[in-house]
């Protein structure tokens, strides 16, 4: 550091020079003892520089030669193993949290050493998940924290119970604090006991951090606020207000959030939102949510649809044809349902069909429309089922 101080000094006088050769040229003279020394500026400056570095020089040699060779070879050699150690110790304590790069750059750097920690997190490597033991009086650090981490593993082939890995979570946190892994798992924990307040409060931890992707956390948080929503009634609207904030294209959430608007009374929001998302969406859930509000005002709300550019979706259509048969504009609600219903299958047509039937106590007719709306449900569902 000493060294460096001085080069800096040397460099810093070296470009004033360059910059102001007049300076540089100024005569400068001494006269002591009947002596008399002149020479110009600029060289007296770097004599006097040359000067204290030649005796920097012949100081460390003769330094050396004192202590002998084996000294100095033994100082550069632990301060190289000590950086090496340090490298190690910070990327590994980067891969068992998951930051960054993993620690990649670091142990690339670190290379011929191998400290007796390192050969503890060798051993506890070899440790089968549900044999790792939590943190015990004297474990360094990064062995605690690997050992959470394997125990934690949820590909484990035989996992420890749970009250075991949340020990070793709370361990991992507490040597490591803010361990992104570690919250990640501690909320997959949460989330099993059914603590939902937890989970969004690590899920939260980890969003401000920034280490995991917002495409990652959104829908799990998302999913948090609406199960925190349905645990505390007396706070439900503002949870499920987070939760469309976050993934307003999910359809659970733009379902909760809009059946609470509507227990809250505010139904003209609800069927903003609900029909803002049966434009684009072919979604009968919401479809069904929606037709009772908007027969409040059938035939208002059937021209509207009507008039509307975005109804194309088979689930707008229907939703259609059930206010025009609200608003007993029964032949035209019978005549779109039936189009629906035979040439798109649509199985919530043949269901509404059916009900139509039976009011009118034509239950021939109801049967069957019942029976092609399961069989369109069997299709449907047989369609969209996983190969095996």
């Amino acid at each position: 550091m000493r060294v460096l101080f001085w080069l800096l000094i040397a460099l810093a006088v070296a470009v004033t020079l360059i910059l102001f050769p007049n300076v540089a040229d100024q005569t400068i003279r001494f006269e002591a003892f009947g002596w008399i020394f002149e020479s110009r500026q600029g060289a007296f400056i770097v004599a006097l520089i040359l000067l204290f570095f030649t005796y920097a020089v012949i100081k460390a040699v003769v330094r050396a030669l004192l202590a002998g060779p084996g000294s100095a070879w033994r100082s550069m050699r632990v301060g190289s193993l000590k950086r090496r150690e340090k490298r190690l110790r910070e990327g590994l304590a980067m891969w068992v949290d998951a930051r960054g790069d993993n620690g990649a750059r670091l142990l690339r750097r670190a290379g011929g050493v191998l400290p007796d920690w390192a050969m503890a997190m060798l051993k506890t490597l070899s440790i089968e998940a549900k044999d790792q033991q939590p943190e015990t009086n004297g474990d360094d650090a990064l062995v605690t924290a690997l050992a959470a981490r394997i125990a934690t593993d949820p590909a484990a082939r035989h996992k420890p119970d749970l009250a075991s890995r949340k020990a070793h979570l709370e361990a991992w946190l507490h040597v490591h604090p803010g361990a992104p892994l570690a919250l990640s798992r501690m909320a997959d924990l949460a989330e099993e006991e059914g603590q939902w307040a937890r989970v969004v409060e690590l899920l939260e931890a980890q969003w401000n951090q920034g280490q995991r992707s917002s495409h990652t956390l959104k829908p799990r948080l998302a999913q948090g606020y609406m199960q925190l929503a349905a645990a505390e009634p007396e706070y439900a609207m503002a949870h499920c207000r987070k939760a469309y904030r976050l993934m307003p294209e999910s359809a659970e959430v733009v379902l909760g959030y809009g059946r609470e608007l509507v227990t809250t009374g505010e139904k003209k929001t609800a069927i903003r939102i609900w029909n803002s998302w049966l434009e684009t969406h072919d979604d009968h859930l919401i479809a069904a949510q929606l037709l009772p509000l908007l027969k409040e005002d059938a035939l208002r709300a059937y021209r509207k649809l009507e008039s509307a550019r975005n109804g194309s979706t088979a689930a707008r259509r229907w939703l259609r044809a059930e206010l025009a048969h609200a608003a007993q504009l029964d032949g035209l609600a019978m005549e779109q349902m039936q189009v629906l219903a035979e040439s798109e299958h649509v199985p919530a047509a043949w269901q509404s069909l059916g009900n139509w039937y039976a009011a009118a106590g034509d239950s021939g007719q109801a049967m069957n429309c019942y029976r092609k709306a399961l069989e369109c449900g069997d299709a449907g569902n047989e369609a969209t089922a996983p190969a095996k």
